[in-house]
Protein backbone atom coordinates (compact mmCIF):
# COMPACT_ATOMS: atom_id res chain seq x y z
CA UNK A 1 0.00 0.00 0.00
CA UNK A 2 2.83 2.21 0.79
CA UNK A 3 4.43 1.54 -2.34
CA UNK A 4 1.41 2.45 -4.27
CA UNK A 5 1.28 5.78 -2.52
CA UNK A 6 4.70 6.70 -3.04
CA UNK A 7 4.42 5.67 -6.81
CA UNK A 8 1.60 7.93 -7.43
CA UNK A 9 3.42 10.77 -5.16
CA UNK A 10 6.13 10.44 -7.69
CA UNK A 11 4.53 10.50 -10.81
CA UNK A 12 2.80 13.63 -9.38
CA UNK A 13 5.84 14.90 -8.95
CA UNK A 14 7.34 14.86 -12.03
CA UNK A 15 4.04 15.66 -13.83
CA UNK A 16 4.59 19.08 -11.71
CA UNK A 17 8.34 18.97 -12.63
CA UNK A 18 7.12 18.96 -16.47
CA UNK A 19 4.70 21.20 -16.03
CA UNK A 20 7.23 23.52 -14.60
CA UNK A 21 9.80 23.16 -17.43
CA UNK A 22 7.26 23.97 -19.85
CA UNK A 23 6.27 27.19 -18.24
CA UNK A 24 9.61 28.33 -17.77
CA UNK A 25 10.41 27.58 -21.75
CA UNK A 26 6.97 29.51 -22.74
CA UNK A 27 8.84 32.20 -20.22
CA UNK A 28 12.02 32.83 -22.06
CA UNK A 29 10.03 32.51 -25.99
CA UNK A 30 10.91 36.40 -26.69
CA UNK A 31 14.59 36.33 -24.89
CA UNK A 32 17.69 35.56 -26.82
CA UNK A 33 15.95 34.49 -29.80
CA UNK A 34 17.62 35.64 -33.28
CA UNK A 35 14.10 37.54 -34.11
CA UNK A 36 14.91 39.81 -31.83
CA UNK A 37 18.68 40.42 -31.17
CA UNK A 38 18.58 43.67 -33.52
CA UNK A 39 15.98 45.10 -32.14
CA UNK A 40 17.59 47.18 -29.35
CA UNK A 41 14.44 46.96 -27.04
CA UNK A 42 14.06 48.64 -23.42
CA UNK A 43 14.38 45.83 -20.63
CA UNK A 44 11.52 46.79 -19.57
CA UNK A 45 9.68 45.29 -22.59
CA UNK A 46 12.51 42.15 -23.32
CA UNK A 47 11.61 41.42 -19.33
CA UNK A 48 7.84 41.55 -19.52
CA UNK A 49 5.87 38.68 -19.27
CA UNK A 50 3.75 38.31 -22.10
CA UNK A 51 -0.31 37.33 -20.96
CA UNK A 52 -1.92 35.18 -23.27
CA UNK A 53 -5.15 36.40 -22.34
CA UNK A 54 -4.52 39.97 -22.76
CA UNK A 55 -3.02 38.94 -26.13
CA UNK A 56 -6.71 37.49 -27.27
CA UNK A 57 -8.85 40.32 -25.90
CA UNK A 58 -6.13 42.47 -27.94
CA UNK A 59 -6.52 39.87 -31.29
CA UNK A 60 -10.58 40.07 -30.84
CA UNK A 61 -10.52 43.81 -31.11
CA UNK A 62 -7.42 44.27 -33.61
CA UNK A 63 -6.60 41.65 -35.46
CA UNK A 64 -9.29 38.86 -36.41
CA UNK A 65 -10.77 41.12 -38.98
CA UNK A 66 -8.01 40.21 -41.46
CA UNK A 67 -6.45 37.40 -39.64
CA UNK A 68 -9.53 35.04 -38.45
CA UNK A 69 -10.68 32.16 -40.09
CA UNK A 70 -13.71 33.89 -42.07
CA UNK A 71 -11.18 36.30 -43.67
CA UNK A 72 -8.59 33.67 -44.44
CA UNK A 73 -10.55 31.89 -46.33
CA UNK A 74 -11.57 35.10 -48.82
CA UNK A 75 -7.99 36.79 -48.43
CA UNK A 76 -5.42 33.64 -49.59
CA UNK A 77 -2.85 36.84 -48.86
CA UNK A 78 -3.13 37.45 -45.25
CA UNK A 79 -1.19 35.42 -43.21
CA UNK A 80 -2.50 32.91 -40.57
CA UNK A 81 -1.33 34.06 -37.41
CA UNK A 82 -2.01 31.20 -35.61
CA UNK A 83 0.78 28.48 -34.35
CA UNK A 84 3.42 30.99 -35.21
CA UNK A 85 6.80 31.16 -33.20
CA UNK A 86 6.18 33.77 -30.62
CA UNK A 87 9.21 35.56 -31.50
CA UNK A 88 9.07 36.32 -34.88
CA UNK A 89 5.19 37.88 -34.85
CA UNK A 90 6.36 40.11 -32.52
CA UNK A 91 9.44 41.53 -34.62
CA UNK A 92 7.49 41.57 -37.55
CA UNK A 93 4.99 43.89 -35.87
CA UNK A 94 7.67 45.89 -34.46
CA UNK A 95 9.15 46.15 -37.53
CA UNK A 96 5.67 47.44 -38.86
CA UNK A 97 5.76 49.87 -36.14
CA UNK A 98 9.17 51.43 -36.47
CA UNK A 99 8.71 51.16 -40.58
CA UNK A 100 11.41 48.74 -40.86
CA UNK A 101 8.60 46.82 -43.00
CA UNK A 102 6.12 48.46 -45.20
CA UNK A 103 2.59 47.90 -45.41
CA UNK A 104 -0.07 50.60 -44.85
CA UNK A 105 -2.67 48.83 -42.76
CA UNK A 106 -0.41 46.74 -40.27
CA UNK A 107 1.55 50.38 -39.41
CA UNK A 108 -1.42 51.48 -38.47
CA UNK A 109 -2.63 48.69 -36.79
CA UNK A 110 1.16 48.19 -35.07
CA UNK A 111 1.29 51.89 -34.15
CA UNK A 112 -1.10 52.13 -31.68
CA UNK A 113 0.07 48.78 -30.28
CA UNK A 114 3.16 49.56 -27.03
CA UNK A 115 5.83 46.68 -27.10
CA UNK A 116 3.76 44.66 -24.46
CA UNK A 117 0.61 44.66 -26.08
CA UNK A 118 2.71 43.50 -29.35
CA UNK A 119 4.35 40.32 -27.00
CA UNK A 120 0.83 39.85 -25.70
CA UNK A 121 -0.69 39.45 -29.25
CA UNK A 122 2.12 37.59 -30.47
CA UNK A 123 2.70 35.14 -27.29
CA UNK A 124 -1.61 34.32 -27.72
CA UNK A 125 -1.56 33.40 -30.98
CA UNK A 126 1.80 31.04 -31.34
CA UNK A 127 0.03 29.46 -28.41
CA UNK A 128 -3.52 28.79 -30.97
CA UNK A 129 -3.31 25.65 -33.33
CA UNK A 130 -2.87 26.67 -36.97
CA UNK A 131 -6.36 27.37 -38.92
CA UNK A 132 -7.00 24.55 -41.20
CA UNK A 133 -7.76 26.53 -44.23
CA UNK A 134 -7.53 23.94 -47.29
CA UNK A 135 -11.42 23.67 -47.51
Amino acid sequence: MVNHYSKSLLAASLSLMALSTSVQAQDTSFKDTLALQGLKLESSALNYQADASKGETLANQRCIACHGDAMLGMMKTYPDLKGQKAAYLFKQLVDFKRGDRSDPLMQGQASMLSETQMKDIAYYYSTQTASNLSK
